[in-house]
């Protein structure tokens, strides 16, 4: 199954960075004005911060906090307005977005490669 699905997923997303973006688009959908978000780190981390910058600057959504995992995100949510604090001031997440590092052969997704 999980080579069927693989080669499904490759003629339906031919480009290795459009399936993050499409990701980050709808974990985006659940963002909500005054949330605490926390958010990860890499390139679909980087997705989800691009496009939560474009809402607080369309007016979309306002008052979110974002809680960082690293300094790339930081200094990119930073870049962006998005309003900054730390899991210190802030230990209650309403949400927290960051991708998957690999994908098991259930589908599951795996964080951190099982480390």
């Amino acid at each position: 199954m999980h080579e069927e699905f693989m080669k499904m997923y490759v003629k339906v997303h031919p480009h290795p960075r459009q399936p993050k973006k499409l990701v980050a688009d709808k974990a985006v959908e659940y963002v909500k004005s005054n949330m605490v978000l926390g958010l990860g780190t890499g390139s679909t981390a980087a997705f989800v911060v691009d496009k939560l910058g474009a809402l607080l600057k369309s007016g979309e959504i306002t008052d979110i906090m974002g809680v960082l995992t690293s300094k790339r995100t930081q200094e990119q949510a930073a870049a962006l307005g998005i309003p900054l604090s730390t899991l210190d001031a802030h230990p209650n997440l309403d949400l927290a977005i960051d991708g998957a590092d690999e994908v098991d052969p259930n589908l599951d997704p795996v964080k951190g490669r099982g480390l």
